[in-house]
């Protein structure tokens, strides 16, 4: 199971941390799995590369299938934009694949980055 934590700081989503194997299918042909790390790929991308966001700090750690991304420190605007589309596009893969995803929405402070 992929466990996808969205960090909220006064309501607005700043973070996300994506954790574990979804289980869909062996390691390597996971489509759900690949689905997830495109996403959160995308949604750093998004903030690097097309909103040229430099506050963002961000980790992977292969052993422990975990990926993070913290952008409390970006601009709100476009950046929300941008969340809310990846968040929202996460959401339907966990309502599509219970089994496999699961989302929760924590206080900032208490994600594990």
């Amino acid at each position: 199971m992929t466990e996808i934590s969205v960090g909220l700081k006064a309501g607005r989503k700043v973070a996300i941390v994506a954790t574990g194997h979804t289980g869909f299918s062996e390691r390597g042909s996971d489509v759900v799995c690949a689905g997830v790390s495109a996403l959160v790929q995308a949604l750093f991308y998004g903030f690097h590369e097309v909103l040229k966001q430099r506050g963002l700090r961000s980790a992977i750690d292969k052993k422990k299938a975990k990926m993070s991304l913290d952008w409390t420190e970006c601009s709100a605007s476009e950046g929300d934009v941008l969340a809310e589309t990846i968040i929202g596009s996460l959401k339907e893969i966990a309502r599509v694949y219970p089994d496999h995803v699961r989302i929760v929405e924590v206080h900032v402070n208490e994600l594990d980055f």
